[in-house]
């Protein structure tokens, strides 16, 4: 039934796609967890929507990515719970192994959402590259509660009896070994294979050997060169003789630098707004129209508590102002923990 739905040639060009995408999502998370991230190359193969409670038995995510530009329809990702908590490990700096948190609480579930939304929007721009077409997704819902339930809806919601299945290999150096799984609608997957295979076949012509070509021009082509030169003027007949030279390339040096610092590399000179908070207060509009010279707004915060300092609107340290040669500045004394970061990036987003 497989071989009728997708024939082995559309399964090598998804394959070859799916590999690519994930290629680019593996390094987007590599650099959020902190470790080498390799996705192998994926198996694809076609499977029945009555199949899915026993597809993928071990307790699991699901990863919900819906196209908004440039394709139409959405694919779930299927991750073991365990390999997510090795990820929220990670990104709270932890080993990945010892200190698994039993479930993944609010924050856990921020962070892996964040890793998400960078991992598939990579994997999205990768795809724009090879189609050559604008592709664009909305921020992916991660379900961890009730899973099956939110499966069978989202099939049901494709109305399609048949899903693409696309097996990847997710390795994390030492600390995960395991597998995920890209489920894609079959029209989705069609959608996107017939971009790519047109529906007309190319005639490549025979290839003549260079033998042949010259006895070709020996023979038969010396005559019909000879009747042509007749009927051209005498000033065409002469022509420069061009002399051809292979090319010669400059060898290229392999650079021998990690992956990790050359991409360190490339954010050096990127500018990020730096803010210093002394603190906030709530106003109604009555209160901010009879400010003028004069009035004290209060804050929520006493007098000598640290200055919150924010880089690109995500809390990251605190410190203490002092007073540099009639300018303000601030003494960092603090360092904000990981933790702590995600929680003020969620709410940096929530606003």
């Amino acid at each position: 039934m497989s071989e009728e739905l997708l024939t082995s040639q559309e399964k090598d060009v998804l394959g070859e796609i799916s590999n690519i995408s994930m290629g680019s999502a593996a390094t987007a998370l590599s650099g959020l967890l902190g470790k080498r991230v390799e996705i192998t190359v994926p198996r694809v193969e076609v499977v029945s929507s009555q199949e899915m409670d026993a597809f993928f038995p071990e307790e699991h995510i699901m990863v919900k990515v819906l196209y908004a530009e440039g394709l139409r329809g959405s694919n779930i990702l299927l991750i073991k719970n365990e390999d997510a908590k090795a990820m929220v490990s990670l990104m709270m700096g932890g080993d990945g192994k010892s200190d698994l948190p039993q479930e993944i609480d609010e924050l856990g579930i921020s962070a892996l959402g964040e890793a998400m939304n960078q991992m598939m929007g990579s994997a999205s721009t990768a795809l724009s590259d090879f189609l050559g077409l604008r592709v664009s997704i909305s921020p992916p819902e991660v379900v961890f509660e009730n899973v099956s339930e939110a499966e069978k809806r989202w099939v049901e919601e494709q109305g399609e009896e048949s899903l693409v299945a696309i097996t990847f290999r997710l390795v994390v150096e030492d600390v995960i070994d395991s597998s995920m799984i890209q489920l894609v609608p079959l029209s989705l997957a069609k959608e996107v294979v017939s971009s790519l295979l047109p529906g007309e076949e190319v005639v490549v012509p025979e290839e003549t050997s260079e033998e042949e070509e010259k006895a070709e021009l020996e023979s038969g082509g010396a005559e019909e060169t000879g009747a042509r030169e007749e009927e051209q003027p005498p000033e065409k007949k002469s022509k420069p003789t061009v002399e051809a030279k292979k090319v010669e390339f400059a060898e290229f040096k392999k650079r021998e630098e990690a992956a990790e610092k050359i991409n360190l590399e490339l954010l050096m000179d990127v500018s990020l707004p730096v803010i210093v908070e002394l603190g906030r207060t709530r106003l109604a509009i009555s209160e901010i129209l009879d400010l003028g010279p004069g009035s004290i707004i209060e804050l929520d915060k006493l007098a000598g508590e640290p200055a919150d300092l924010y880089v690109n609107d995500v809390l990251f340290a605190r410190g203490e102002v002092v007073v540099i040669e009639e300018n303000f500045g601030v003494r960092i004394t603090e360092i904000i923990k990981p933790e702590e970061r995600i929680k003020s990036l969620k709410e940096a987003r929530a606003q």
